[in-house]
């Protein structure tokens, strides 16, 4: 039984690291879309569209991962209690 827990304990520290991997990743990837959106000097329509994209898709992703990441240590969370 020991061996058991020891091995709950060591999959619940992957988890964990794992979580915060990606939620690092998330913050990596939003301000490396940011730095080449600012970097990008296009004022026209056209141009200021392609921003707001690139901006939604960023978004879209940090919140894929940051969710991913909350579900994780719920998820981590809950197995702990039982």
């Amino acid at each position: 039984m020991n061996a058991l827990n020891n091995l709950n304990h060591v999959l619940t520290l992957l988890q964990q690291n794992a979580a915060r991997i990606g939620v690092t990743a998330a913050g990596l990837l939003v301000s490396i879309y940011c730095i080449v959106i600012m970097l990008h000097n296009d004022t026209s329509p056209a141009g200021r569209a392609e921003r707001w994209e690139l901006l939604k898709k960023v978004f879209i992703c940090a919140a894929i991962i940051a969710g991913t990441g909350a579900f994780v240590q719920l998820a981590t969370g809950l197995g702990g209690m039982l």
